[in-house]
């Protein structure tokens, strides 16, 4: 079980290192003097090394094992968070923000087979949902540690303090962890042509994206959204933000529940429909409504994941399962963390944001009904 928190702790800093952009944009915008479109394309920079890596991390596993991996994700992210912290100039930035994506993308495939291999697969849908307490503590943490820290220091502090923390936990998990000493496949020709050959996996690569977008993306944008379309004062929205994703944890753990007893196709798809119209409300005019949803909507989209990995480990055989997770992810982030930030920032600046969130929840909505499009091994 330690391990499992360990590998929580390891998701938490990897994803924390790339979402605490979003509630300090409005900062970074006024101290760099950049445009809604320039700030959001952070989101871009990041996502690519993520793609990128995402790819390639299979190599890395195959020659040194999960474990080792994991380790090295987590130094390289820290590293690069040091060097954007440092950097003078925003291309500079854009550089360390490449390199933080790159850390970043190491760890989802051995991640993911370590903790997979920790239980037996009745419990698979149980420790996934356990496991996405990373990226969600990070969706709290992040706006609560903004509105906390940069009431006394600059922007910058901030992204120091994220990094020591990424030291801290880099050191608990190579010295206590236990397992993902196995390798992983690695992505050589016949194994990727095998995988893309599948419908499902491009089912799949749409859905994750659907997800990714719903909740990264979106959380990416929605604090500049309420403080220059809405108004609302920086510490107040970050502080809103922070609090509306801790219902998420609850939903989190229920989401585990109800994948292991409907299965992963009824649960992505009502999660998608259900999300994809509390996304909607968010164009609406009434600040009340506006406030519901950005509450609701992350309590919502927050049990996808685990419902979607699920499904993606599903889709191959299981010796293919960190190749599978390597091909799936840089499709679904690239899109809904890289891509949708930057055209919801584009629509800031050349018409609204509220724009991007209804047309997006139409979105979300329509694609319910791509779940029962998969055809995936042992699964109901």
């Amino acid at each position: 079980m330690h391990t499992i928190l360990l590998l929580v702790s390891v998701l938490f800093f990897v994803f924390i290192a790339r979402v605490i952009y979003s509630p300090l944009l409005p900062s970074i915008e006024h101290d760099l003097h950049l445009s809604h479109t320039q700030s959001a394309s952070f989101f871009l920079f990041m996502t690519l090394g993520y793609t990128c890596m995402n790819l390639f991390s299979g190599f890395i596993a195959s020659r040194f094992g999960h474990r080792s991996t994991i380790f090295l994700a987590v130094m390289l992210v820290s590293s690069a968070t040091v060097f954007i912290a440092a950097s003078p100039s925003l291309l500079l930035i854009r550089v360390g923000l490449i390199l933080v994506g790159v850390g970043a993308g190491l760890y989802p495939p051995s991640g993911i087979a370590t903790a997979s291999s920790l239980v037996d697969s009745r419990d698979e849908g149980k420790v996934l949902s356990i496991h996405e307490f990373g990226p969600n503590l990070g969706f709290i943490a992040a706006p609560l540690i903004v509105a906390l820290l940069l009431r006394h220091l600059e922007w910058r502090s901030c992204i120091y303090i994220i990094s020591a923390l990424g030291l801290l936990i880099g050191a608990l998990f190579i010295i206590f962890s236990r397992g993902g000493e196995f390798r992983g496949e690695a992505p050589v020709l016949r194994n990727i042509t095998q995988i893309l050959s599948l419908p499902s996996f491009w089912v799949a690569a749409v859905l994750m994206a659907l997800g990714a977008g719903a909740s990264i993306g979106l959380y990416s944008i929605i604090p500049t959204y309420l403080v220059f379309e809405r108004g609302l004062d920086p510490a107040l929205v970050n502080t809103l933000v922070g609090v509306s994703r801790i219902s998420g944890l609850i939903a989190l753990l229920f989401a585990g529940y109800l994948v292991d007893r409907f299965g992963a196709k009824p649960v992505i798809s009502a999660i998608l429909l259900s999300a994809g119209i509390a996304t909607v409300a968010i164009w609406a005019r009434s600040r009340a409504v506006v406030l519901v949803a950005v509450f609701s909507q992350p309590l919502l989209i927050v049990s996808i994941f685990p419902a979607i990995l699920m499904a993606a480990a599903r889709i191959a055989p299981r010796n293919l399962q960190n190749i599978t997770l390597s091909l799936i992810l840089p499709i679904g982030y690239g899109f809904g963390a890289g891509i949708l930030p930057v055209l919801l920032g584009w629509l800031g600046d050349n018409a609204s944001f509220s724009l991007g969130f209804l047309l997006y929840g139409i979105l979300l909505a329509a694609g319910s009904i791509l779940p029962f499009l998969l055809t995936l091994n042992h699964l109901r």
